[in-house]
Formats: C-alpha cells, sequence, structure tokens
C-alpha cells in the first residue's frame, strides 16, 4: 500500500524501472549515413542523416594518454551540464582525418584507428594489427526499427519531443562484459539488462537498485566504455540481442569515454587516470571496527569497548551511529552533539582514545529543518536544495524507495556557500577528535529538486552524492594531510574511488547476501574502489536462521580491505558464542597480519589506480575459467581467497590459476595450477592460497594496538623463487622498501625484520 503522502510516479523516480531500449511501441531516429565531416579544434566532426533526414553529429576527441571521447547529439551542448567536468580534464591531442571512398580515417594513439563508412555508418576501431577492438552493430532485422535488430546510433523518440540518444556495439562470440559499479549482479553481465539511476534500496539487494551502480563496462577484449551522464543510463548486454551491447540515457547527449589497454588492469588504471585515484588510506582504516545500530549512550558504548579489552579483542576503530546527534528525527543530521546520552563532547573522544581507539562518527547531509540554529542558517541563507513546487521552500529527501521525509531538506552542495558550512562541520568534528567520518545516505535527491547550479533531480540525482563525499573527504584531507583523507561511503558514483572508503550497504543476514554482496564488490573493484567491505554479520534480520553464517561472513570479511561488524543489534563475536568469539579473534588477528601487504597493494593503488581485492580476471585474463570465476578473488597479486559461501557445507571445489599455489596456513599444502580440487574446509577455516614466486611481508603478531606498531617485525614470506625488483609501502609515517637480490630480501625502513623461505 502507498503511503499517503506518495504517489506512484513519485515512487517510480526512485525505483527507477529498466526501460526496453528497442521496443514496437517506440519510433526511432536512426542515423544511416554520413554526409559530412570536419576538423574543429582538435576535434573530428562527423554529420550523421537520421531516418527522419534530421541531422546528427558525431564529435571524436583523444586524450593524449589514448582515451577516446565520443559525443553525439542533435542540438548545441548543453551548458553548465556538470558531467562536462569530466571532460574538461583531458588534454586533446591533435586529431586528423582522410577519406579514402566511403571510408573515413581517424589516426589515434599507439597506431590504433577509427574508420567509419560513410554509406554503411559502420564504426570500427582497429588496433596496430588491423585487428577489431570495438565495433558497432549493424545486424539487419525489423522494418519497425529501421531495418536493424539494435540500430546502431540514433534516438528513441518519446513523447512531448524528447529524444533518448542510444548507441550499439558488436558482442563477440568469446566476449566476456564486466563492470557497472556495485551492483548485486554476477559479475559476468553478459545476459543482464540493467539501468545505473542510483537510489537507497531499502535492503533489497536481490533487485536492480543498488547504492554504488557506475555507467562503466570492461571488456576481455581490452576496452572499457563509461556513459558520462548523471541521468539514468540502461545497458542491454547480450540480452535481449545475444550479440551486441546496447547503451540508451535519458538526456538528449550522449558522452561516452572509450579506454584500452593492453589487457583488463590497463582498462581499469586508464579509467582511474581520468575519474581519480586515492592519495592513501590511514593505517587504522585497515584495522578492525565495531559499529551497531545503536550505540544509545555512553555507557553502551564504553561497554563494548571493555568488552573488546576484556576477551583480548583487536579493536581499532568503534563507530556511533545517529545516536550521537542531540534531537535527532529519522534519517537526518543536524550536527548538534547529544552531550545528554554521551556526556561532554571532547571527554568522550578523550576518553574513547585513552583506549588507544579510534572513533568514527555517522553523518548525512540531509537536515530536520525546524528552530535549531543549524536549520534555521541554512533556510536563511537559502544553502538548502530548492524545489519546483512552488507550495514547497524547499526540496525533501527520499530515504529507502518509499520514505519521503518531508519535514527535512537537503545541503545544496552546488552552492559554493553551503559547501564550505558542511566542510566547516565535518571539521568541527575532527578538530575535537573524530577520526574517521561515516557517510551515511545521499542518495535521496527528489526529482523536484532544483539544485543552485540550475540541474534538476533527475540529472543531478547520482552527481549530488559525488559532491557530499568530496566535500566531507576534502575535510578529512584538509585536517590530517593529503594522504590521510577518507570516508566511509555508502553511495558511489563517477570517481568516488578516489575518496577511498566504502561499504556495501544494508545487507540481509543470510548467505544469499553474503554472495550477491561479493559479487557486488568484486565488480565495483573493477572501477577502482580501493577500500570495500560488507556489514559483517549481516545488517538485517532474515527470516531464517543459517548457523554458519556469522562465522563464515566473519571469515570473509577479515579477508577484505575494509573489515566492520555491524548491524541491527548487537553484531560483536562476544555476543554468539565462544567458538565464534575464538574464530573471529584469530582472523582479527590475521588481517592485522596482513597489513603490510596491504599497504604494498596500496602503493599500487595509489600509483595505478588499481583495486587492492580483485577479481580473478584481473590476473588471469587469458584463462577463460578464471575469468568467469566469481567465488574467488585475489588480495592484490598474490592472495587468492576462496569463501564458503553457503550454509553446513565444510568442502568447496576451488579452481587455480596457472602456476603452484601454496596453503596460507599449511605451507605443506601445495596445488597444482590449471587444476581444480575439493578442499575440506571445517568452520573454523576459510580458503586462502598464496601463488607460487611471491613474497609476502606481514607483521609477526596480529594483536597489536596502532599507537605501538613501530614495536612490531615484519616477517618476509618468500615463496618459491620470486622476482620482485624493488616494493614500496608507507606505514606508521614511514617508507618501507625491499627487494630480492640473489634470493634474499634487502629491506631499508621502520621495522626490525627477518626472512622465511617458504
Amino acid at each position: 500500500m502507498i503511503k499517503s503522502n506518495l504517489n506512484k510516479n513519485m515512487i517510480k523516480f526512485q525505483i527507477s524501472e529498466k526501460e526496453k531500449i528497442f521496443t514496437i511501441d517506440s519510433s526511432y531516429h536512426v542515423a544511416t549515413a554520413i554526409s559530412d565531416c570536419w576538423k574543429t579544434d582538435n576535434s573530428i566532426w562527423l554529420e550523421t542523416t537520421l531516418t527522419s533526414y534530421q541531422k546528427a553529429y558525431i564529435i571524436v576527441t583523444e586524450d593524449v594518454s589514448g582515451t577516446i571521447n565520443v559525443r553525439y547529439t542533435q542540438k548545441q551542448w548543453a551548458e553548465n551540464r556538470y558531467a562536462d567536468n569530466l571532460y574538461n580534464k583531458i588534454t586533446k591531442k591533435d586529431l586528423d582525418f582522410s577519406l579514402d571512398g566511403d571510408i573515413y580515417s581517424i589516426s589515434l594513439k599507439d597506431k590504433k584507428t577509427l574508420k567509419v563508412n560513410k554509406k554503411t555508418m559502420s564504426f570500427i576501431i582497429l588496433n596496430d594489427k588491423d585487428e577489431v577492438i570495438l565495433e558497432n552493430s549493424l545486424r539487419k532485422g525489423y522494418d519497425f526499427l529501421e531495418g536493424y535488430i539494435s540500430p546502431p546510433i540514433g534516438f528513441k523518440q518519446i513523447e512531448n519531443d524528447v529524444k533518448k540518444p542510444f548507441i550499439s556495439f558488436e558482442l563477440k562470440n568469446d566476449e566476456l562484459i564486466y563492470g557497472l559499479g556495485e551492483k548485486y549482479k554476477p559479475l559476468v553481465k553478459n545476459g543482464i539488462e540493467t539501468n545505473v539511476f542510483n537510489v537507497d534500496p531499502s535492503s533489497t539487494c536481490n533487485h536492480n537498485l543498488a547504492y554504488g551502480g557506475i555507467p562503466f563496462i570492461l571488456s576481455n577484449k581490452n576496452y572499457g566504455i563509461l556513459v558520462n551522464s548523471g541521468h539514468k543510463t540502461t545497458f542491454e548486454i547480450g540480452s535481449p540481442v545475444s550479440d551486441s551491447i546496447s547503451i540508451m540515457v535519458d538526456e538528449e547527449h550522449l558522452d561516452l569515454f572509450i579506454f584500452f589497454g593492453e589487457n583488463v588492469k590497463d582498462v581499469v588504471s586508464n579509467y582511474t587516470s581520468l575519474t581519480g585515484r586515492i592519495t592513501g588510506v590511514p593505517d587504522e582504516a585497515y584495522g578492525i571496527w565495531l559499529n551497531r545500530l545503536y550505540y544509545h549512550n555512553k555507557k553502551e558504548l564504553f561497554t563494548e569497548i571493555e568488552n573488546a579489552e576484556k576477551h583480548n579483542y583487536p579493536l581499532d576503530v568503534i563507530t556511533l551511529d545517529p545516536k550521537w546527534i542531540k534531537n535527532r528525527y529519522t534519517k537526518t543530521c543536524n550536527f548538534d552533539f547529544n552531550d545528554e546520552a554521551f556526556g561532554p563532547f571532547k571527554e568522550l573522544l578523550n576518553e574513547v582514545h585513552q583506549h588507544k581507539i579510534k572513533m568514527c562518527f555517522w553523518i548525512n547531509p540531509y537536515i530536520q529543518v525546524d528552530n535549531s540554529e543549524n536549520a534555521q542558517y541554512l533556510l536563511k541563507n537559502n544553502l538548502l536544495v530548492n524545489s519546483c513546487k512552488k507550495e514547497e521552500k524547499f526540496a525533501h529527501p527520499w530515504s529507502g524507495i518509499d520514505k519521503h521525509i518531508e519535514g527535512a531538506g537537503l545541503v545544496d552542495f552546488t552552492n559554493p556557500s553551503a559547501y564550505q558550512w558542511y566542510k566547516d562541520k565535518v571539521k568541527y568534528l575532527l578538530e575535537n577528535g573524530v577520526d574517521f567520518i561515516k557517510t551515511d545516505y545521499g542518495d535521496g535527491l527528489p526529482e523536484e529538486a532544483i539544485m543552485y547550479n540550475g540541474c534538476k533531480g533527475n540529472e543531478f540525482k547520482q552527481y549530488y552524492a559525488y559532491l557530499y563525499l568530496k566535500s566531507t573527504y576534502e575535510a578529512t584531507q584538509e585536517y590530517f594531510g593529503s594522504d590521510k583523507g577518507f570516508v566511509l561511503s555508502r553511495p558511489a558514483f563517477i570517481g568516488t574511488q578516489k575518496f577511498v572508503g566504502k561499504w556495501s550497504g544494508d545487507a540481509v543476514q543470510s548467505f544469499s547476501e553474503l554472495k550477491l554482496h561479493l559479487l557486488a564488490g568484486l565488480s565495483l573493484s573493477l572501477s577502482g574502489n580501493v577500500m570495500w567491505g560488507t556489514d559483517i554479520g549481516g545488517f538485517q534480520p532474515s527470516h531464517k536462521t543459517e548457523k554458519d553464517l556469522y562465522i563464515r561472513w566473519t571469515q570473509l570479511g577479515m579477508f577484505t580491505p575494509f573489515s566492520r561488524y555491524h548491524g541491527i543489534g548487537p553484531r560483536e563475536p562476544w555476543y554468539f558464542g565462544e567458538n565464534e568469539l575464538n574464530i573471529s579473534r584469530k582472523y582479527a588477528e590475521i588481517k592485522k597480519q596482513l597489513l603490510p601487504y596491504y599497504k604494498v597493494c596500496e602503493n599500487e593503488a595509489i600509483e595505478k589506480g588499481l583495486p587492492i581485492m580483485r577479481p580473478l580476471i584481473m590476473e588471469f585474463q587469458d584463462d577463460f575459467i578464471a575469468s568467469k570465476i566469481d567465488d574467488q578473488y585475489m588480495i592484490g597479486e598474490s592472495i587468492m581467497v576462496a569463501p564458503i559461501l553457503t550454509n553446513n557445507t565444510y568442502k568447496r571445489q576451488v579452481y587455480f590459476p596457472k602456476g603452484e599455489w601454496v596453503d596460507f596456513f599449511d605451507q605443506n599444502k601445495k596445488y597444482e595450477g590449471n587444476k581444480s580440487y575439493w578442499i575440506e574446509t571445517p568452520l573454523d577455516k576459510i580458503n586462502v592460497f598464496v601463488k607460487q614466486n611471491s613474497v609476502l611481508p606481514i607483521f609477526k603478531v596480529g594483536n597489536y594496538k596502532f599507537s605501538d606498531i613501530e614495536n612490531n617485525e615484519i616477517e618476509f614470506k618468500v615463496y618459491g623463487k620470486p622476482k620482485v625488483e624493488k616494493a614500496c609501502f608507507k606505514l606508521n609515517e614511514s617508507e618501507n622498501t625491499y627487494k630480492l637480490v640473489n634470493e634474499k630480501v634487502e629491506y631499508k625502513g621502520l621495522f626490525k625484520h627477518f626472512i622465511t623461505k617458504v
């Protein structure tokens, strides 16, 4: 039943049901020929003739890196289009074209060529060997689609003379498509029909909805396509047409960035080169976090801190969700500290720090508009998002699919004064002792919103979350340092990977949900996300109980870059039994032992924009079996994890890519590559393997406090005969390097160290 303050059209904006791109009920303007071509400002313009005899224009620009920008429009390019911020980051390479018969040729970087047939609209990108990398779809088909099955490029006619541009590419027989950000869908996206228009899905992660979808796909044919738009974007990948990829966007311009590389890793690296990379990760972010909805007061908070000490549990960060806020209304954040429940602000934080624990505070960008000082300041200075509805003074945010917060407004981050106001509020928290910020919500901009910069809700909904995270991240950078910025965010969009932290949202307590969140994390990693994790144990209660779930989720959660227990009610391990506590403590200590290795991976993320946690396709692209596996993953280049993802399961089949592999926990167990093995996996074990010929730098002990970290020792575990010219990582403010010389590790850095040959 729809609530009385809502209607179906309002909810449709939130649910954003997937629209079929090609249907018999719609009409289409399909480009059938090139009528002219010219060069302007280092870009090549191709004038296309549509079946309606109208004209539309393809504009091709190349960045000096080799990334191509392809734009398609009938009208003058929109002014103040926020997505153009990305276009403005490219450095245009001088392009030229030639005409040979019916073929226009545009020479690209690395001897690639774009060839366009002016009569057939064939659009092909070739490598230096004249091999096809990417080409549009020209397969003949239906009269109502102007003779095509999935037309190559054109516009879908919508009522009121609105047109949505589309483009279709061929999908090869042996081609696999990945990406789309944090979608709760299979890792390989062949056969998927979906859209990207992010929303709080209200814990429905078995649906098309997502917090962090990104309109970016990658192919094992070594290209990637980013749809540079904040509007809803629709993808049909091998479905309903089996051999094509069709893309449509709900604005009048199509704006694509096409990335290339020698492999998928290169494509990810080139994507992050344009959209942003991290500058560093605070050491403690890799530690063990606790969170609960809620710790209601100081007593409850310190009960769990003391429980961690009582049970010798390696706790590093604890989070206060919204109860830290005074007079908090549902789903809003007014930044007034709740001293009635938690005592004086600074005193609370000082006491937490005395336990050598860091403190994280929850925030969101929605403000309850009441008589409070902050609300009145925002209202008086017009710093809230406006509404196109005459009866509303300001727009009201959504929380979830069908919750409209009528008493609240949204901070307008496109207004420089509002942006700075919000940043200053975050800085105030940091200046008084808060160490980390958890950025929740931000995905609830309503359709009727009118931003300060002139954008409307349907075009700015996803960029609103981006600016919210950006302002908060900048506050952490400005306070802690440029390489220590960090926000733990739930929303995501193009470029948010550079703000470092990401958790997968509200997971239901089930093995099904655990697998879906793993799939989402692996897909998101292909957009360069570095610090990803889940709500260990599950956030929402389930309709059923699966006895192994807490332990299996713990094991997986301790082998992700970000590790945090969180849920409605207790998720702390001492509430689940002695066996659960012992297993949790064991894997928490192993997670912290691996910190030096994580920091090596982090350095790769800084320099190359690659994720720490990654699907097997990134390391074993030529292995067609590994390329499809979605229940195993890599941490960096050397560690492979194969978790248990079903209840009552105590062995599983593990596929080992080429080479030799060593059991992380038992070096006497070795496995030959290009084979599958059934491996016994009792409840206290997770399958973790190290690729032979690797070096793992790990701490000798895992139950340490970060404030005492310099007393630890690094063990360099040398597997086989690795070839490591030099590896670097920054830890505890110190630079560390190591290399192998004559099968011996030469190390320079802060820590005592020793070498173990495996």
